[in-house]
């Protein structure tokens, strides 16, 4: 019997950037997130592994087929591989709707090829996950704690009462790109004259959001849902440092805090409810505010996020093999998972 075809794509590293610089710190978070998920599958002996590689970077040995992207010919390459496979399973970033713009050809494809499978969330959750707006008013429709959102462009208007009162009652604001991916593109300011201009300039108030920066834990936890049923699988904390005007991931501790588990997973089954055509993997960010212990939803990642690096070793089971059955089992069961504590860094 022939194995599936299995094509595995990495946005950064598998040519979506071929027409631009190559950022060194995507690439090597990109790289890490590529080879694991790799690994884990290789375990399986299920599948034909493709992928797709910058021509400036080198294929993985994992693969049975790789398609190099030349300068610009990313698009064409990942539609001729969604003709060509069973199953895709993609990684990309929010940012520009890279995530949401490939995830509709999926869907399309997979509509037009009824083999073809897709190993991500639906349409509704892959919207609402890669916009922060939208989650916002998912999360307090579903009164899941999160912070108070304020558009760039209702920012720099005249503010009503209400606006103004949230306004003076925080002195530090962050600045998010509506769309953006982790720690990319956010700015924080203590001076909000200092805001109101950077908003202004190049008309950054139309993709922006503004939130009032909260002190506390940096946290995450990686959940799988499906049909509106949820897994917790890790706690994690993160290990964020403010530089000047921005943040920076620096690593993260897998199953770091297990005094919040049943908390998250209480948070992870209604994220799941709140998102019923989500499936697979979410990565959630959070912030635990140290005064109050109060857990803020601050961002869904509808996508593996970087703490599948070390997933598999956290759970002691194969990652890729859970996500897979949780997809496309639809009698899943999740099995007893371990607890393991372990450091990712880079």
């Amino acid at each position: 019997m022939s194995l599936l075809k299995l094509y595995v794509c990495e946005f950064i590293t598998g040519g979506g950037l071929s027409d631009a610089p190559l950022p060194e710190s995507l690439a090597q978070e990109g790289l890490m997130m590529r080879d694991a998920l790799l690994s884990d599958i290789a375990k399986l002996n299920r599948y034909e592994m493709i992928t797709s590689s910058d021509f400036r970077l080198n294929a993985s040995p994992l693969v049975s087929h790789n398609k190099t992207v030349e300068a610009g010919q990313f698009d064409v390459v990942f539609n001729q591989l969604l003709k060509e496979v069973d199953i895709v399973w993609l990684i990309a970033p929010e940012t520009d709707g890279v995530l949401l713009s490939l995830s509709e050809r999926c869907y399309e494809r997979a509509a037009d090829e009824k083999k073809l499978k897709f190993i991500g969330c639906g349409y509704d959750a892959m919207l609402i996950g890669t916009s922060k707006s939208l989650s916002a008013e998912a999360l307090n429709a579903a009164n899941i704690f999160t912070l108070p959102v304020i558009s760039g462009d209702l920012w720099i208007a005249e503010h009503d009462k209400k606006t103004q009162v949230l306004i003076d009652t925080h002195v530090v604001w962050v600045a998010k790109p509506e769309d953006g991916a982790g720690c990319e593109g956010i700015k924080i300011f203590d001076d909000l004259s200092l805001l109101e201009k950077w908003l202004k300039e190049d008309s950054r108030y139309l993709n922006y959001l503004l939130q009032p920066f909260q002190n506390g834990i940096h946290a995450s936890f990686s959940m799988l849902c499906n049909a509106g049923k949820a897994w917790l699988l890790t706690t994690n904390q993160q290990h964020i440092i403010q530089k000047n005007q921005t943040f920076k991931l620096e690593g993260i501790t897998m199953n770091a805090l297990p005094q919040y588990w049943q908390r998250f997973e209480t948070l992870a089954r209604k994220i799941a409810n709140m998102l019923p055509d989500a499936k697979g993997y979410l990565g959630v960010d959070v912030v635990i505010d140290a005064a109050t212990d109060k857990i803020y939803v601050i961002e869904i990642n509808p996508r593996l996020t970087t703490s599948y690096v070390g997933l598999s070793e956290a759970i002691g089971h194969n990652a890729s093999q859970l996500i897979l059955d949780c997809v496309l089992n639809p009698t899943f069961k999740c099995p007893t998972l371990q607890k393991n504590k372990v450091e990712i860094s880079w």
